[in-house]
């Protein structure tokens, strides 16, 4: 197992961090900004608060790891593989996360502004309170997320399954959502503002 120390001192002296097995590490705090993590492991690792900024973590795979308050600002994470991982009030604001899979996981309050989440997989992820304003995540598989309170301006999600995704006190405003998989009348109105009681409108299936 890597020690914080020995990540620090490749950082510093500019060793690849390509492809390298960081399982297990405790790194919280350490500064990957702008640096290349493509195909990196960091299973059961933590990471809390650290900045990845910039950095590259394509095809990256991540599980049963904390990465809390992290900073993935700009950061490439497309093909990238999140499984089970803490993201909580993680920043990702403005990141390319084409085609990323990001499954029960906790991204609760987490910032995905801007971010590109195209033909990603989402599922069974809570993003509460999550902002989600101006991200792209159409052609996405989102069923049985979390996005209660979550915020959607913006945003577009058109062509996206939605099935038993929970939106109770999410907000929606001028969304493009063209033909997105919804049980029971869609919750939201394309191109104004909705807030709307979603258990007024549950399919009686809403459970199965």
């Amino acid at each position: 197992m890597v020690s914080k120390e020995e990540v620090e001192q490749m950082i510093k002296e500019g060793k690849s961090l390509k492809d390298m097995d960081f399982s297990f590490a405790e790194l919280d705090g350490v500064d990957f900004s702008g640096q290349d993590l493509s195909g990196a492991v960091f299973t059961g690792a933590e990471l809390r608060g650290a900045n990845f900024e910039g950095a590259n973590l394509e095809g990256a795979f991540i599980a049963d790891a904390d990465f809390s308050d992290a900073n993935f600002k700009g950061a490439n994470l497309s093909r990238a593989v999140l499984q089970r991982v803490n993201l909580r009030r993680a920043n990702f604001e403005n990141a390319n996360m084409h085609k990323v899979q990001l499954m029960v996981c906790d991204a609760t309050e987490a910032n995905f502004s801007g971010a590109d989440m195209r033909q990603s997989r989402l599922e069974k992820t809570r993003f509460r309170k999550a902002k989600m304003d101006k991200a792209d995540i159409s052609y996405s598989n989102m069923r049985s997320t979390d996005f209660q309170e979550a915020s959607f301006i913006g945003t577009k999600f058109s062509y996206s399954d939605l099935r038993k995704s929970q939106l109770q006190k999410a907000w929606f405003e001028n969304v493009e959502a063209e033909q997105v998989m919804v049980y029971g009348k869609k919750p939201w109105l394309e191109g104004s503002k909705a807030e709307l009681d979603i258990e007024q409108i549950k399919a009686p299936n809403w459970d199965d």
